[in-house]
């Protein structure tokens, strides 16, 4: 990895090249300003199936200067999916739906959005063209 980017020295990848591949692009980007894979670092998201309750553990955090500047990074939760988990919509559902919201009503730990990928050889332009439209519709989902 990029020490500029990165302060982790490895990515280690869950899905072998995918994840790899996306570490690559967001190190290409200029408007990644940091990011980190999400490996043993307690970053997770509740969720419950089943009245069971579970832990998410997102695969990227990556902090991207969206316009507003190096002060008000946009922090993107960025899940990185190939096969297809019984468990993997409603973990995303609820990062997506419940707690990027609730975060950012809190308002005390910056701007929060949630994007999934299935595709890490476009991931730039995904993440590109989901930052336009999260900015141009001023929201976050």
């Amino acid at each position: 990895t990029c020490p500029d980017k990165c302060h982790v020295s490895h990515v280690v990848a869950d899905t072998g090249v995918w994840e790899q591949k996306v570490a690559q692009s967001l190190e290409s980007m200029d408007e990644v300003v940091h990011y980190v894979k999400n490996e043993r670092l307690g970053f997770t998201i509740p969720y419950t199936i089943k009245s069971e309750n579970h832990e998410y553990n997102p695969d990227f955090i990556v902090c991207i200067d969206d316009g507003h500047g190096r002060g008000d990074l946009l922090n993107l939760v960025l899940e990185v999916s190939g096969r297809d988990k019984p468990e993997k919509q409603e973990k995303t559902a609820t990062a997506r739906t419940m707690w990027v919201p609730a975060v950012n009503a809190l308002g005390t730990y910056g701007r929060w959005a949630f994007h999934e990928t299935s595709d890490p050889w476009n991931v730039m332009n995904e993440i590109r063209d989901y930052v336009a439209k999260i900015n141009a519709v001023g929201n976050r989902e």
